[in-house]
């Protein structure tokens, strides 16, 4: 080759840079004058071969006429290499249209060119984004796969607790008697001459031969779960069986807790089997040691009552008025005694020791205790 045909090489080779140059710098407004120098070079410096997955985006089909009208021949590009690049290009222009690849197929993902590795389905976003908005780098592509892939990974939002009824109410249960009676006496109410026995040990089933203090132990734990789980204070007078504490001590525990209700749990006992049924005792408002509270605890022991024969289906006998109970006329916050069934009825008896309905009757009096607190 002569010196004249060598120069007139160059002279073309010197165009096409140009000609590269400037249709790269047209597909890219936000690459710098220095990065569109690299994408000129790279159109140009064809390698002997092209990787399987390589991603060479400056060259296309409108490139290549580009050259072609330069006057590019075998003597500058081999045909078979130019060939290679328009299949390539095609195949990049057709990813965008191509369904996403299953999430789990990610092992066979390509590498870009910041070392990432992005799915295929990540390709085809890229492709998308880059047909809707001229000039976008692939930097850009990246970071919003990045984005994208940090927003599926997140720990999904939690939904919000719902607040609780309780709202730090203090409640005092009383579990009605204990294993051993206490014969002493004490007055049934305060500066009353008159007296009766400090604590007993209660009745007992005729059917299940359960004694009533582990029964109304059994259900005052279980209430006592169900209101700190609503958010109530908790307060217990007992919670074991071998204790002493009588009747007055177990309204003092819940007067200096300054309990908003007192709900004191026993179960009821007849000469006849038929009795059956539940309910609740309040004082009444010409009640010598108590009067003031009567209107209050009227109100806890219409409330309980009613939720929880609502919840675990047993007869309702209402409330009743009574002025001879010395732990209701020792209490200076508001009381009531729930008489959950009758032991002394084969029936009650039997239901009240199944679990699930002492359950239901721990959620019943609490229902009762919520719309107490709700009615004030």
């Amino acid at each position: 080759m002569n010196n004249f045909d060598r120069s007139k090489k160059y002279i073309v080779m010197v165009f096409l840079v140009i000609s590269c140059a400037l249709s790269a710098a047209c597909g890219s407004d936000s690459r710098t004058e220095a990065g569109d120098s690299e994408e000129a070079e790279t159109a140009v410096q064809i390698p002997e071969e092209i990787p399987e997955r390589a991603i060479i985006t400056p060259v296309t089909e409108e490139s290549y006429r580009v050259l072609k009208r330069a006057g590019a021949g075998q003597d500058v590009f081999l045909q078979e290499d130019i060939s290679l690049l328009v299949e390539q290009a095609r195949k990049n222009a057709s990813a965008a249209v191509q369904p996403s690849a299953d999430p789990g197929d990610a092992g066979t993902s390509g590498e870009t060119e910041n070392g990432s590795e992005d799915t295929p389905e990540d390709e085809g976003e890229k492709q998308e984004d880059a047909g809707d908005s001229e000039g976008s780098s692939d930097e850009t592509y990246v970071e919003e796969a990045g984005d994208e892939k940090s927003e599926e990974s997140a720990d999904p939002v939690q939904e919000a607790p719902k607040p609780a009824t309780g709202g730090g109410k203090v409640v005092c249960i009383d579990a009605g008697h204990q294993r051993k009676q206490n014969s002493a006496k004490e007055p049934v109410g305060p500066g009353s001459s008159e007296t009766k026995m400090k604590v007993t040990s209660g009745t007992s089933g005729t059917t299940t031969g359960v004694p009533e203090y582990q029964l109304t132990l059994a259900v005052a734990l279980k209430l006592q779960s169900v209101l700190q789980q609503r958010g109530y204070t908790v307060v217990m007078c007992r919670s074991s069986h071998d204790v002493d504490i009588s009747n007055v001590e177990r309204a003092q525990v819940a007067n200096n807790a300054g309990a908003g209700a007192f709900i004191r749990i026993h179960a009821d006992g007849a000469q006849s089997a038929s009795a059956t049924g539940a309910s609740t005792l309040a004082p009444s408002a010409s009640n010598p040691y108590c009067a003031q509270i009567s209107s209050s605890s009227q109100s806890l022991a219409k409330n309980v009552i009613n939720s929880y024969c609502a919840k675990t289906g047993m007869k309702n006998r209402g409330m009743q008025i009574n002025d001879g109970m010395t732990g209701l006329n020792w209490s200076q916050v508001p009381v009531t005694i729930i008489e959950m069934g009758f032991m002394t009825n084969p029936s009650d008896d039997q239901l009240m020791e199944t679990e699930s309905f002492q359950q239901s009757a721990a959620e019943g009096i609490a229902d009762g205790i919520d719309a107490f607190f709700a009615g004030r």
